[in-house]
């Protein structure tokens, strides 16, 4: 009007009032959205705290960060899990490093940005304070210890885990963007009445005993529940050995890292020796070839004989509930070779008379590369399915076994229709027989109406590190994407 007004004076006053009308209601809108963004937090932390029948878990976290679409990978224990057991640890893995005095002060909790409480007390109720707090080398993953056992004895309690806005990244950069009120994301679960006092096991391992496997092949290992990280991963550079791999041909070891992963319940080693390429520009990482190796997992020195508590620093793996590892699965911690004067339980050897907590197992590598990348061969529910139960748990299986550490949210996501944020969470597990793995996205329940839409991409690698087409399997073949079964040139469904 202003520009096409050619000097009219009531053109320009009207062009004015327009204006000055539009920046008058953008400024209602944002204060709107500020005010609504403000009293729903306060609402939501109210109703998540003090106003739900038994203390039972809130409506999916409070906040704007959401679990699987934000910095947080994965915590322990899970969204609204419950009958975790009094003498639990908490864990939490970011998807970058975080500047660790944000989370620690020297080795306790930051309990200002860390607020652990019980959920029936609310966010300005007592909260959980003696909380012991460790990391692993590279600032992403976080686990608090309780010095007090969690719950009570008689009657199962919700608790409430909340991370303030004012945690940061190492780079100085908050790590949650964009936060209205203190809370930047939280989550609940259900303490049980119970101490656990039951050591974990091996469950599964790759390669398998006395199996020859290609070179770029990923040493696997799949414990019966989740395992401390900080006993569990890092670089054998910075000195960690609670996992080693021996190589038996040259009387040495093999260097390289070890990763946790599929919530805490898969370990995994990759060398440093870089060996070639996938189809994706990765590069792959390589044992030595033609080699006898033998990977042995320590179990963790006791506090006491007889008891499964494990001393810290941890000379092995422990639980979240710091119970030494059961290399020899008879359900009782001895504790290592050196404590229980028994030689490691050994996975090629068919009797085990005599046999402790400490576990070996032996195979082969040749000097070949797999290459072939793995692909889709179900999944459900099926495209376009209807009336799925809002509770339904997505997943695909693949035809190889698949890198547990390349399955994050990265690699997978959940999208929907109408667009919402939904808290998902990955996990993984492995069909032994048919040597496939199942992906599952685990998530708050669905809402009513609305179309969601896992995505797998090219991010997800077998365990010999190829990484997966995603218009592979199926009966579909082309790329590089594909929208419901059909092969196109973008990711985007029409």
């Amino acid at each position: 009007l202003w520009m096409s007004s050619e000097g009219n004076e009531e053109k320009v006053s009207q062009a004015k009032k327009v204006l000055k009308n539009a920046i008058i209601g953008l400024i209602i809108i944002l204060s709107a959205f500020a005010i609504v963004s403000f009293v729903l937090n306060r609402l939501l932390a109210a109703t998540v705290t003090g106003n739900l029948a038994g203390g039972g878990p809130g409506p999916g976290g409070g906040g704007i960060a959401a679990l699987g679409n934000g910095i947080i990978e994965s915590h322990y224990p899970a969204r609204n899990q419950q009958d975790v057991p009094r003498n639990t640890k908490i864990a939490i893995t970011f998807k970058e490093p975080i500047d660790a005095t944000t989370i620690m002060n020297g080795d306790q909790l930051n309990s200002q940005n860390i607020i652990i409480y019980k959920t029936v007390d609310g966010l300005n109720g007592p909260h959980v304070t003696e909380v012991t707090a460790r990391k692993t080398d590279d600032n992403k993953t976080f686990v608090f210890k309780p010095k007090e056992y969690l719950g009570s004895s008689s009657e199962k309690i919700w608790y409430t885990v909340a991370l303030s806005k004012n945690i940061k990244k190492a780079n100085g950069d908050a790590a949650f963007g964009g936060v209205v009120g203190n809370i930047a994301y939280d989550w609940t679960f259900q303490v049980g009445t119970f101490v656990d006092l039951t050591p974990p096991k091996i469950v599964s391992i790759i390669p398998l005993p006395s199996a020859t496997e290609p070179r770029n092949v990923v040493i696997q290992i799949n414990f019966s529940e989740a395992v401390d990280p900080i006993s569990a991963s890092g670089e054998t550079k910075n000195g960690f050995d609670n996992i080693v791999i021996n190589n038996k041909t040259d009387n040495g070891t093999v260097q390289g890292n070890f990763y946790s992963s599929n919530q805490y319940q898969t370990i995994e080693f990759l060398t440093e020796d870089a060996c070639g390429v996938n189809s994706c520009g990765n590069t792959i990482y390589c044992l030595p070839g033609n080699k006898n190796l033998s990977p042995l997992v320590k179990a963790a020195t006791l506090v006491a004989a007889g008891e499964p508590e494990a001393v810290f620093p941890y000379t092995g793996i422990v639980d979240m509930a710091d119970n030494s590892f059961d290399g020899n699965g008879d359900g009782v911690a001895e504790g290592p070779q050196t404590q229980s004067g028994k030689p490691p339980f050994n996975a090629n050897n068919p009797t085990h008379d005599g046999e402790g907590d400490d576990y070996v197992w032996s195979f082969n590598t040749n000097n070949t590369i797999d290459l072939t990348p793995p692909q889709v061969a179900a999944i459900a529910p099926g495209i376009k399915e209807e009336g799925v139960s809002l509770d339904t748990v997505p997943e695909a299986t693949f035809n190889k076994f698949l890198m547990s550490a390349s399955i994050t949210s990265d690699s997978v996501t959940l999208g929907s229709q109408p667009a919402s944020l939904l808290n998902y969470w990955l996990s993984k597990q492995n069909k032994d027989t048919e040597k496939q793995t199942v992906v599952s996205l685990n998530h708050d329940q669905f809402k009513e109406n609305t179309q969601y839409a896992p995505d797998f991409n090219s991010g997800i690698k077998d365990i010999y590190q190829n990484c997966y087409s995603p218009c592979s399997g199926l009966g579909v073949q082309g790329g590089p994407s594909c929208c419901n079964g059909v092969a196109g040139k973008n990711n985007t469904c029409q």
